[in-house]
């Protein structure tokens, strides 16, 4: 069974003082720690240690030598007869961890979790010394008992915000997936139409779906070349994760055409939308390889839409608050974008203004 490897706060920003290979990822791993604990004071919101954690590597991949020996002593499947402990300490029991001067103690007992392997502490070796880290661990532990060495709140905050990134990544990619997979169906047999299901992200065992996406192509005349045109209809399944749904399929639609600005939108009735645009020749390909080999190029990945070529309208409610908060709004030709105040340059959209005019103010 593999372990998830993980490394606490205290014993990268207090134990963890030197021999960095990269300076900035102790200082990351500080300022982690101080958001972290402001999220806890309720200073801060989870969001603000979201984003903290998705600017550095994971915790476990910090370029210190004794994080590195310890994430790659637990990547493999090993017996734990096969791992040195610390003797005369239980409960938990502790793993040794030794490269140049540094040593460390791990745990992967009942008490950190299941399937969880903690780097909990660490210091240098200093044979003979009272102040050697074995040494001196012993004896702490066997006089204070291990608890200020396992993790603490501050750890399974951070824990958390990190297992909900994992979690909408995977689940990012799940869509651009599948949206290359229909592509690549829909290639095979054109005006046919096929269809996927998808769930809300989630890191634990599989939920309910929340939304369907249907997609069929047609060859289409343009200047006298054959191009494919991609329909694309997103269906929502449970209201309540309406947002979730909006994200995927911008998702989708990025995985088959990057640029906003040439998709089309029509409106359907019920709970379902559409779009259409010209195919990406990239994408064409990036699908017709997942197809044949079952996996993405690694250029390949998730993304969103790109936006900001020209200046659109959005109806005015819920225009000011995406102002404020920077949150995007969907335009009148059917694309979400966020509003700015440098857009008087652009070049105003022109099926923006078409539905402007036919519409009256907005």
């Amino acid at each position: 069974m593999l372990l998830d490897r993980r490394v606490t706060l205290r014993c990268l920003v207090d134990d963890l003082t030197a021999d960095w290979d990269d300076a900035h990822h102790h200082r990351y791993a500080k300022t982690l720690r101080a958001l972290v604990s402001k999220c806890i004071a309720g200073e801060v919101p989870e969001s603000a240690v979201a984003n903290q954690l998705r600017n550095m590597p994971r915790l476990n991949a910090l370029d210190h030598p004794l994080v590195r020996h310890f994430d790659a002593s637990f990547a493999l499947d090993q017996r734990s007869e096969s791992r040195e402990s610390i003797s005369g300490l239980s409960a938990p029991h502790w793993w040794k961890q030794k490269t140049s001067r540094w040593r460390g103690a791990a745990t992967d007992h009942s008490a950190v979790g299941p399937s969880t392997v903690w780097l909990c502490a660490a210091g240098v070796r200093r044979q003979g010394d009272t102040d050697d880290f074995y040494a001196a661990f012993m004896r702490d532990v066997t006089r204070s008992g291990p608890q200020p060495w396992l993790p603490t709140d501050e750890d399974l905050l951070a824990g958390k915000v990190d297992d909900k990134i994992l979690a909408l990544d995977a689940w990012k990619l799940q869509i651009h997936c599948s949206a290359l997979a229909l592509l690549a169906e829909a290639l095979q047999s054109p005006g046919e139409t096929y269809t996927v299901e998808f769930p809300a992200p989630s890191r634990g065992s599989l939920k309910a779906p929340i939304g369907q996406l249907s997609m069929g192509i047609e060859s289409v005349d343009v200047d006298g070349t054959e191009l494919g045109e991609v329909f694309l209809v997103a269906s929502i399944l449970n209201r309540k994760q309406i947002k979730a749904v909006d994200v995927a399929v911008q998702i989708a639609r990025a995985a088959l055409q990057s640029n906003a600005e040439v998709w089309h939108s029509t409106t359907y009735t019920g709970e379902s939308y559409a779009f259409s645009a010209l195919i990406d020749p990239i994408a064409r390909a990036h699908s017709e390889e997942l197809a044949r080999s079952g996996t993405l190029p690694a250029e390949s990945v998730p993304g969103g839409l790109r936006i900001g070529l020209h200046a659109h309208y959005a109806r005015k409610h819920g225009l000011v608050d995406a102002q404020v908060e920077g949150s995007s709004v969907l335009s009148l030709c059917g694309y979400w974008f966020v509003p700015t105040a440098d857009h008087m340059d652009l070049e105003t959209c022109g099926e923006c203004s078409q539905r402007h005019d036919q519409m009256g103010v907005v």
